[in-house]
């Protein structure tokens, strides 16, 4: 009996001791202060400039829509890989440190630096070293050295051909109409699509149902991005079969069917560059949802 009354003791003094712990744990604990980084918002820099050691310079400009990569591609840029990018005036840091010793954490031969641009005004983050221990990274930024996440390096990092757009067709380029004439599988039926107000019309002799010609816009043009994109060369000289979209304020785009299978290779003349598909979508997307009218 009396074993028991002490175990029962010993079990409610553990009990209020954790309690106590778990009551005074947030007090007694001083939460690590964050430095900001920065006070910019994503959207102030119209001009953005990576700096690498042994590589070419990557710029990319803000046009009236949307990031324009100028250089070393003169291309439309992937929006989310360049926000991202940016987002580095966004960060905190645990630790804000003198800037008296760069060599210390590599900032005397930094990796990449990033400039953004605003209002003429530039701004200069430098990224250094790893860190051995917490593995963030050293960053340097008006004379103050911060340590930050290496995600950001990494973006910074990527191939400039992994930044470009890998959609067919920018946001902004509204097509009025398809005129796949021109390809063998349509020459008979001279096939040309038009759209006016989401509402689709086909050349004579030619039928579809509306939300079929819908869904086969939206699914292999608007949210189809190309497995990869290549800046290329192609010679024009070589036949190959080509249709042409027109936009509706005028705007000829014309692509050259490069290669059909094992994937599909569409090149687009007025960027000149090569779009990689999957060859299951690559014929869709030559191919909408036309049947033969009945006689």
């Amino acid at each position: 009996m009396k074993n028991r009354w002490l175990i029962n003791i010993i079990l409610l003094v553990m009990v209020l001791s954790i309690s106590l712990f778990l009551f005074l744990k947030p007090s007694q604990i001083k939460q690590k202060k964050q430095f900001a980084i920065s006070a910019f918002n994503l959207s102030d820099f119209d001009s953005v400039k990576l700096d690498f050691p042994s590589r070419a310079s990557v710029i990319f400009k803000k046009g009236t829509e949307s990031w324009e990569m100028v250089e070393p591609i003169k291309a439309r840029a992937d929006q989310f890989s360049v926000q991202k990018i940016i987002s580095i005036v966004a960060t905190s840091s645990s630790e804000k440190l003198p800037s008296n010793d760069l060599a210390k954490y590599g900032l005397d031969k930094p990796i990449v630096k990033l400039k953004l641009i605003h209002n003429g005004l530039e701004e200069e983050f430098i990224f250094g070293t790893y860190n051995s221990v917490t593995e963030d990274q050293y960053l340097l930024y008006k004379d103050n050295v911060y340590l930050i996440s290496g995600a950001y390096s990494e973006a910074a990092l990527t191939q400039p051909i992994e930044l470009i757009d890998k959609s067919p067709l920018s946001k902004s380029e509204q097509i009025k109409d398809f005129d796949f004439s021109r390809l063998e599988q349509w020459q008979s039926k001279r096939l040309k699509v038009t759209r006016n107000n989401n509402e689709w019309t086909a050349s004579e002799g030619n039928q579809f149902k509306q939300n079929e010609m819908a869904e086969w816009f939206d699914m292999t043009w608007v949210k189809n991005p190309a497995r990869s994109v290549e800046k290329s060369s192609i010679d024009l000289r070589v036949s190959y079969k080509s249709f042409d979209l027109h936009t509706t304020d005028g705007k000829k785009i014309t692509f050259l069917r490069v290669q059909e299978s094992p994937e599909t290779k569409l090149y687009r003349k007025d960027e000149g560059l090569l779009y990689h598909f999957g060859s299951d979508i690559g014929f869709t997307m030559m191919n909408p949802p036309i049947e033969q009218s009945k006689k």
